[in-house]
């Protein structure tokens, strides 16, 4: 059975955070702006694993209560996206020329060989190829 899975982060400025990971290495896999021609969505991908942003929106009317206060609850908290993929160096060397903070430097680990970078927004993504994978 093939399974496919995206994430979606709550994000300050989609714009931003487009360049940041395309910066990476990342495609831009659709775009959607909102009725004030603010980039309020975006998708970026890299094979199969894709990264949708949603612009946390601000005043607008009709927006349920609840929903404004968990979108304004600190971005990033806890969260540690993981993407694997075999060309783990490529994206590395592609981290470190984009000046992206990194939040632990590439290395091998019974797991495999990772690093991890926090985005603009505070969300940690972990670049992993895993033992045994990819080979």
């Amino acid at each position: 059975m093939k399974a496919e899975m995206s994430v979606m982060l709550n994000v300050k400025d989609v714009d931003r955070s487009l360049r940041f990971y395309k910066s990476l290495g990342f495609e831009t896999r659709w775009k959607w702006k909102g009725d004030d021609k603010n980039l309020d969505y975006a998708g970026v991908g890299i094979g199969d694993a894709v990264i949708a942003l949603g612009r946390i929106p601000r005043n607008r009317r009709g927006m349920d209560k609840d929903y404004a206060s968990w979108v304004s609850t600190p971005l990033g908290a806890g969260v540690i996206v993981t993407v694997e993929l075999k060309p783990v160096e490529k994206i590395y060397r592609k981290a470190k020329i984009a000046k992206a903070p990194i939040e632990s430097p590439m290395s091998k680990r019974p797991y495999g060989t990772a690093f991890m970078i926090t985005d603009p927004d505070g969300y940690v993504v972990r670049f992993l190829r895993p033992k045994g994978v990819f080979a």
